[in-house]
């Protein structure tokens, strides 16, 4: 392998996806003990006229212009001009739970949103949901009185996740069950909330203290992976999602040292490292999901940094701007993770870096769609490759090679394409190729790498069987690192299951 050459493809192939998010309703933030940043300028600029008094649990929603529409604490309401929105008191969250709401907007139907609760500790209250009209009242909005607090489920743990299904429209809402290994994955449509959930049970039995009902959970952006915080068993547990089905499958555990207490989770935006809080030690874990296997994300852990005085850290949000923010508990300040696609200590970790205006950071910042903070992925022009017009260094596509489905043995249809490639190589004997397969983000992220590593291997080896020199051949799987189209539709996906070739002289 040529590291150095691989080392510099990859940096090349991540950056161009550091794109703006595609929705600003996650703009606006509302937190804590009256704290408040608003991200339309680009950075975390503070707002100090916010309402909520929370240790933990909130939510904000914004229109896609990214001006404020209302926020809650999973209890009560508050509209844009801050104030407890008609019939906004009384809702069946609490405060105290760890993502004690979760807003979406309704499918389809323009200016209304679900706001959905959880109880702390697996209360009584359970799951329920509400709907807001943010037309009533001149744009000051409602909570409609024949859709409050409607009880999906009993007794969950304090965790809440959304993001968007893969058709584009509809939205899946993720809770777990307490005393159970039960996920319940709730279907969001133009009809409404389906009131019968997808049940995926897998992963441990979430159970023992209380404690162990808090944590968050969150999907990464694009929704293929889970992570969920065990607070009490210093653990994080890592599933695969499926955005079409609302399956919970493949589960990881990711161990965390005695005494740091697991609490928040973020993916970085691209998907690749996924971020654990330890409150208990003040510091933040890397692990590294483009391994090939469970034990080593395992072993990549590494700690980013760590608050002067072990303040606590509580959740980890990604944020429009790409970087993911954390609250230093009892402080006036937001840390920061500026560059969390970077693997290692290079993330860049900063404490102290968004003030507050003297307003007070506690453990929680907004629950959202995690959706929101997809980014726009900017279609990326390719070549097929063409025997008869080759510039060496230029990536090309191998539009007819061939594979089944899930599968790394060439179809006999791309011995054609193949030989075209051999002689290419013996007519130019100076030259070395190197091969790179890629997947659409669709399954496991480890299996679709091995999956993407063998494609290209299988490439590799037709050529040798064909004479050419191992030495002249490198080979590189990059998973669904690397899309050059929107994964969001069949059609971007079937552009990024593909096989890429370049010479170099």
């Amino acid at each position: 392998m040529k590291s150095k050459i691989l080392t510099a493809l990859f940096l090349c192939f991540t950056a161009w996806g550091m794109a703006q998010s595609k929705s600003k309703e996650g703009y606006i933030w509302y937190f804590g003990m009256n704290a408040g940043v608003d991200f339309n300028e680009g950075i975390a600029i503070s707002l100090p006229d916010g309402k909520l008094a929370t240790d933990e649990g909130c939510a904000t929603i914004a229109d896609k212009e990214g001006k404020l529409l209302f926020y809650t604490d999973g209890m009560t309401v508050y509209n844009r001009n801050h104030e407890v929105m008609e019939n906004g008191s009384d809702l069946k969250g609490n405060y105290s739970a760890t993502s004690s709401a979760v807003v979406i907007p309704a499918p389809a139907r323009e200016g209304f949103y679900y706001v959905f609760t959880v109880d702390a500790t697996a209360g009584l209250n359970g799951f329920c949901y509400s709907l807001v009209d943010i037309s009533a009242n001149e744009g000051q909005g409602k909570v409609v009185s024949e859709l409050k607090n409607i009880k999906l489920a009993d007794k969950v743990t304090e965790k809440l996740t959304a993001v968007r299904h893969r058709n584009g429209k509809d939205s899946w809402v993720i809770v777990h069950e307490w005393q159970s290994d039960k996920f319940k994955s709730f279907l969001v449509t133009k009809d409404g909330v389906q009131a019968q959930p997808v049940i995926s049970q897998v992963g441990k039995v979430h159970t023992g203290g209380t404690l162990n009902t808090q944590g968050y959970m969150k999907s990464n952006p694009d929704g293929t992976n889970i992570a969920v915080a065990l607070e009490e068993e210093h653990l994080t547990e890592l599933f695969d999602f499926d955005t079409e089905t609302g399956k919970v499958s493949n589960p990881i555990l990711i161990p965390q040292i005695k005494g740091a207490y697991s609490y928040g989770v973020e993916f970085s935006p691209n998907g690749s490292l996924l971020y654990v809080s330890a409150p208990g030690t003040g510091e933040i874990y890397q692990y590294n999901l483009q391994n090939r296997n469970p034990q080593d994300i395992v072993k990549s852990a590494v700690s980013i940094g760590k608050t002067p005085n072990n303040e606590w850290i509580g959740a980890l949000q990604i944020a429009a701007d790409g970087k993911i923010y954390f609250p230093i508990y009892g402080t006036s300040f937001l840390g920061v993770i500026h560059e969390p696609n970077v693997v290692g200590k290079n993330c860049s970790y900063e404490n102290n870096y968004a003030e507050l205006d003297r307003k007070i950071a506690r453990l929680g910042l907004p629950t959202f769609s995690q959706s929101f903070f997809e980014t726009q992925t900017v279609e990326v022009k390719t070549e097929t490759f063409d025997n008869k017009k080759i510039e060496t260094g230029k990536d090309y596509i191998l539009e007819n090679v061939f594979f089944e489905t899930a599968k790394y043995d060439l179809k006999t249809t791309s011995f054609a394409e193949l030989d075209k490639v051999v002689k290419i190589m013996k007519d130019n004997p100076n030259y070395s190729v190197l091969i790179k397969g890629h997947t659409d983000n669709v399954g496991n992220k480890s299996a679709n790498l091995i999956l993407s590593d063998n494609r290209a291997q299988s490439v590799g080896n037709y050529l040798i069987s064909k004479g050419i020199s191992k030495d002249k051949i490198t080979f590189k799987g990059f998973g669904s690192q690397v899309p050059v189209a929107d994964n969001a539709n069949p059609e971007g996906r079937a552009k990024n299951r593909r096989v890429e070739l370049s010479f170099n002289k």
